[in-house]
């Protein structure tokens, strides 16, 4: 009998199942919501196991993709009988094909299950609630099974509300095709995640849309600001709390410091720090490294002495570029000199400066890393410019754009909004350094700007009222979530972008707050998107499914320095190698972000968080194994210590807690304890780390919870802190800081 797959839609307006006798009273399964129907036809020889058995381990297979949960509860509903049974699987990363069916096995073949042994057992379903806070009917979905002659007929009904048809629908296919590889014997010792989790069908439609790797930027930014100037010389380029700048100013400026620099010994491949508060001349300062073929590497003021002295012990630096309020101990750590004195070496006449190559160096910038030493990122001209252009075209830069500087010239963000208004005509406007950081109202009113970037937790401070020539705004570094968006609704147009340090610009969407939903990002056209099981990535998954995202393209970074050994960051996935029918595979390279997304049957993401220890703190990229390093450092290794995220009782905002494991090591009570471990501790770790970094609050355990493989457990943590009140969590501090 031939395979089949087809589609009928509203065969069902409502599905209903009356369900008694395991679960102790009737129950009752009332689905009231107009349904799409898909049905599968698994054809093979005799089933080689009992069917509701493979069914529910292709369910749970296929659940924790679409819902990302190891653990799954679901109810397995005989029609034969109206019989229900509550089924809980777990489908870790390690388990092999095996142990999930004897799971099942297990669970269907006590004597009072007697119902889905029998053999009249040929038409089941599984019942699954999605969300026990949706309405009822909408977070639960259906999977109906028929036995016939050894094959199993599938049917999926779902409410539309929660799912769009084309996701049901890859949902069917992935189910299929797991139903398929669970009736080879000779799986049973596969690892779950070796699995393949994608139909021919949904891999082609993958290969469509990647077929192409999109092209890179052809001009370099310099080039492109030159220009600029040539073409606009007298327009605003830069207007800055210290002075402003044209074009043509501007232009000269940084050819005349970068010739300068050229005579210090800068040429390519040579990294110079760039160390100012915020001023006109730190895009003077990076357009000039970058003319003289050097990398320019931005440091902000308020970074510690001791992060960046870390920071420049990764590198040979022959001097680093400062302001003129540059403290006494930037010399410490390395020579430095001021842009005038730079520039007063500079010829009179004409000299040529070296052409750069695409391929070339142009920045280093530094994010946290794992092993609690900085980690360097390595982009070239050309993701440089293909990042940079991509955020002109998404935000339609240009000589009107007035762009307010937000970001520290620590994040890369503030390096990005900087050339790409540069490149595109627009006007940079720089305010001092704490009304940007604050996004002051006054300061964004004085300099005129249109256009700004912001975390979506300086989005929710800021009043629409105080900012009347606000037109753009563009949100960034956070999850966004919906009620910011309906803040800003009809005050402005707003931009959502989504993107690692690594890869800058991967999606980006004008927010439309009718249809917008928390955490979409849009799409893109520099980069193609892939998302594969956290946990191998060489198992494609399809739209619709909860994964790991993968880009290729022209914007990813070239290579990390620092930081410690290089994980697997860029892959070849076997998949990619091997292609799609008519569509060859290659040889790509891929990076893998760490970042959980669900990708929508349009093409745009939804971002839902991380698969590791990283976390983004007020925009900023936070390594919670770097935290943990930190604080283990100042304990002297006398306490356990774990970093998570938690949201204490009654409050919406998550906070960053150092869990302190005090076990035996200090003979107080835990309160003590903790005070005698951590007194002076944050004075301490300011000297070395940003303030993000740093644990806004130390909870004392006895020990720190593992998983049952031997990592920490910080579903368990967050629980634990979850538990808590700020006053109960804000006691256990006063009693820490008292001295």
């Amino acid at each position: 009998m031939a395979q089949q797959h087809f589609y009928e839609a509203g065969t069902c307006a409502q599905g209903r199942y009356y369900c008694d006798g395991l679960l102790g009273s009737e129950s009752q399964v009332d689905l009231p919501w107009k349904t799409d129907t898909y049905i599968s036809n698994i054809g093979g020889e005799k089933l080689r196991e009992r069917p509701e058995v493979l069914a529910a381990a292709a369910w749970s297979i296929a659940g924790s993709k679409w819902f990302y949960k190891e653990e799954l509860e679901f109810q397995l509903v005989s029609e034969n009988t109206q019989s229900e049974l509550l089924l809980r699987t777990c489908v870790a990363p390690d388990l092999d094909v095996s142990s999930l069916l004897d799971q099942i096995r297990k669970q269907t073949d006590i004597d009072k299950q007697r119902a889905f042994s029998k053999p009249e057992f040929s038409r089941f379903s599984i019942v699954y609630q999605m969300d026990s806070t949706e309405p009822k009917g909408d977070g639960t979905m259906v999977v109906r099974f028929n036995v016939q002659d050894f094959f199993l007929q599938m049917q999926i009904q779902f409410s539309k509300k929660r799912f769009h048809p084309k996701e049901a629908e890859n949902l069917a296919h992935t189910l299929q095709v797991i139903l398929q590889q669970l009736t080879n014997i000779s799986i049973e010792s596969t690892l779950l995640t070796e699995l393949n989790l994608i139909s021919q069908q949904n891999l082609r439609e993958l290969w469509e849309r990647n077929s192409t790797v999109p092209p890179a930027a052809e001009n370099l930014v310099h080039s492109m600001v030159h220009q600029n100037a040539q073409d606009r010389p007298d327009s605003p380029a830069v207007c800055a709390w210290d002075g402003s700048l044209t074009y043509k100013e501007l232009d000269d400026l940084s050819t005349r410091l970068a010739l300068g620099l050229a005579r210090k010994g800068v040429g390519r491949g040579v990294v110079v720090p760039l160390y100012f508060e915020k001023s006109l001349w730190m895009p003077v300062a990076i357009l000039a490294v970058i003319k003289a073929g050097g990398v320019f590497l931005q440091l902000a003021n308020s970074i510690p002495k001791g992060r960046i002295e870390a920071i420049l012990n990764t590198g040979n630096s022959p001097f680093a570029l400062v302001g003129k309020n540059t403290p006494a101990w930037m010399g410490d750590i390395m020579p430095m000199h001021t842009v005038e004195e730079v520039m007063e070496l500079a010829e009179i006449i004409d000299s040529p400066l070296p052409e750069c190559s695409g391929n070339q160096d142009a920045v280093q910038l530094f994010t946290s890393g794992s092993t609690g030493t900085p980690k360097g990122i390595v982009w070239t001209h050309t993701a440089l410019a293909t990042n940079c252009e991509e955020i002109m075209r998404k935000q339609s830069f240009g000589p009107g754009t007035r762009q307010f500087q937000t970001a520290s010239y620590e994040f890369d963000v503030s390096m990005m909004e900087s050339i790409a208004i540069l490149i595109s005509g627009g006007c940079l406007c720089i305010p001092q350094e704490n009304d940007g950081v604050h996004c002051s109202p006054r300061a964004l009113e004085a300099l005129q700007a249109n256009s700004v970037y912001l975390t979506p937790t300086l989005a929710r401070k800021l009043d629409p009222d105080s900012v009347p020539s606000l037109k753009y705004l563009a949100l960034e570094g956070e999850v966004l979530p919906k009620d910011i968006v309906s803040k800003w609704d009809g005050r402005l147009t707003m931009y959502n972008f989504y993107g690692p340090a690594e890869c800058p610009h991967v999606s980006a969407c004008t927010i439309d707050p009718d249809t917008f939903e928390t955490g979409f990002a849009g799409a893109t056209s520099v980069c193609l998107r892939w998302i594969v099981d956290p946990h191998n990535h060489n198992s494609l998954l399809p739209d619709g499914a909860i994964g790991e995202l993968l880009v290729e393209g022209p914007i990813l970074m070239d290579r990390y320095i620092g930081g410690g050994p290089d994980v697997a960051t860029f892959v070849t996935p076997t998949w990619l190698l091997k292609g799609c029918g008519d569509f060859a595979g290659r040889q790509g390279r891929l990076f893998k972000t760490g970042d959980l997304v669900r990708c929508k049957p349009d093409g745009g993401l939804v971002i839902l968080g991380r698969k590791d220890t990283q976390v983004q703190i007020g925009g900023e990229r936070v390594e919670l194994a770097e935290v943990e390093y930190h604080v283990r450092k100042f304990l002297q290794g006398r306490a356990g210590v774990a970093a998570e995220m938690i949201t204490p009782i009654a409050s919406l905002k998550p906070i960053l807690a150092a869990f302190i494991a005090i076990g035996d090591e200090v003979n107080l009570p835990l309160g003590a304890s903790l005070q005698a471990l951590t007194v002076g501790i944050n004075e301490k770790l300011a000297q070395y780390v940003p303030r993000t970094f740093i644990p806004e609050v130390y909870i004392p355990v006895d020990t720190i919870p593992l998983t049952a493989a031997g990592k920490t457990d910080r579903k368990a943590l967050r629980k634990m802190g979850g538990s808590m009140t700020l006053d109960e969590i804000s006691r256990l501090q006063e009693s820490r800081l008292k001295n």
